[in-house]
């Protein structure tokens, strides 16, 4: 039987912790998810002042990278001009998704949503560091 790393609670407030600390450096207001390897919520922090829509797209954002395992801007350079495709797998392909891996495992994904979308994506980049990805 194979054995995988998987995400724990225990990881969540680090990576949420830097997430908030770099948008707060960058002077971003966004919101954070955090989902685990199968695209399902386990945190969300919506930051004081972060528009209600930027909750979905976190959400997603964060679904898609771990399904694809691979940055979610990767999915929209791979099928430039394809949204309707897109649409109908359900996967959201805008910067500021990234998947969260250990030991080139994916654990989860990591969703940002709220700036610009590099600024997202750079805020996501943080978060990741935590685990060493």
């Amino acid at each position: 039987m194979q054995t995988k790393p998987v995400l724990t609670v225990e990881e969540l407030d680090p990576i949420m912790a830097a997430c908030r600390d770099q948008a707060r450096a960058l002077g971003l207001i966004v919101t954070i998810a955090i989902v685990d390897d199968g695209g399902y919520p386990l945190r969300l922090e919506r930051m004081d002042g972060a528009g209600p829509t930027t909750t979905e797209a976190a959400i997603e954002k964060a679904r898609t990278a771990a399904l694809i395992r691979a940055p979610t801007v990767a999915l929209a350079r791979r099928l430039p001009g394809e949204l309707e495709l897109l649409r109908l797998t359900n996967l959201f392909p805008m910067q500021g998704g990234q998947p969260l891996m250990v030991d080139g495992v994916c654990v989860g994904g990591l969703g940002i949503s709220g700036a610009k979308p590099t600024q997202d994506d750079e805020v996501a980049v943080a978060g990741c560091a935590i685990l060493g990805g």
